[in-house]
This record gives C-alpha cells, sequence and structure tokens, in this order.
C-alpha cells in the first residue's frame, strides 16, 4: 500500500518531465492499494496555479480546464482520502523529529500510522529520510 504525495498527482495535471512515471503509477497500482491526504488536494491545485500564474507554462484557457479536474483527478485515483486534521499533532512532532517540512511529515505520518510507504517525486525528501534510517520512500 501506498500513500500518494501531491508530487504525484502534479505532475499529472501539470505533465512535467515526471508525467509518465506518474500516471504509469497511478494506472499500474490498484486503486485498493492507493490512499492519499485531503492535503494533496490543495498542494495540486497550488502546482496548476503556479505553472500558470508564476511560471506562464499553462495558458489561461487551459488552466480553467484544469483546475475543474484537479479533486477528481486526486479522488478517483485512490481508495481513500484521509482527513490531515486527524493527523496534526504528529504530523508537527514528526516534522521536529525528521527536519521536514509539516506538509511532507502528514504524508509520512501516516503511513507510519497505516504501515505503509510514500510514493513522491521528492527526492530531498527521500534523502532526509534515508539519512534518519526511515525507508519508506517509494519513487515511482
Amino acid at each position: 500500500m501506498y500513500v500518494v504525495d501531491s508530487s504525484i498527482f502534479s505532475s499529472i495535471i501539470v505533465k512535467d518531465e515526471f508525467y509518465d512515471r506518474a500516471l504509469n503509477f497511478l494506472v499500474e497500482a490498484r486503486r485498493s492499494e492507493l490512499v492519499t491526504l485531503d492535503l494533496a488536494i490543495i498542494e495540486t491545485a497550488n502546482t496548476l496555479w503556479k505553472h500558470a500564474c508564476i511560471y506562464k507554462r499553462i495558458p489561461v484557457e487551459k488552466y480553467r480546464k484544469l483546475k475543474l479536474a484537479v479533486e477528481s483527478l486526486v479522488s478517483n485515483s485512490v481508495w481513500r482520502v484521509y482527513a490531515t486534521r486527524d493527523l496534526i499533532v504528529d504530523a508537527l512532532n514528526n516534522a521536529l523529529k525528521y527536519r521536514i517540512t509539516v506538509y511532507d511529515s502528514a504524508y509520512i505520518t501516516l503511513a507510519l500510522k497505516k504501515g505503509y510507504r510514500v510514493a513522491t517525486f521528492d527526492k530531498k525528501l527521500e534523502e532526509r529520510l534515508r539519512e534518519q534510517n526511515l525507508e519508506i520512500i517509494y519513487m515511482p
């Protein structure tokens, strides 16, 4: 089982260099083996906004269409979307313990609680956790 972080969904929405890997991962993994946090919806939406507004990679017309797909992409790709608020205290503790952002810690905390791995494209997170002997990252 995998906790899918927003980098997987974001790669599909903005069609970045990880697009094919992200799409293959979601297609090949059975939906019943994937979970995520509600935070992934907001983070994916923020990535879309950033690519349209700051990087100017996505035209406004396309942005208007893609913004409608964010929530359904995340929700329809996984078996369950967990509430971040249920993990906040442990996520704050783990953020301090592992010296990672609270955003990343929320996914890590869910994975630790459930005994799952985290699917992500975040190489720095993987390296940080490996330094601390926490090998729960899967990079599709």
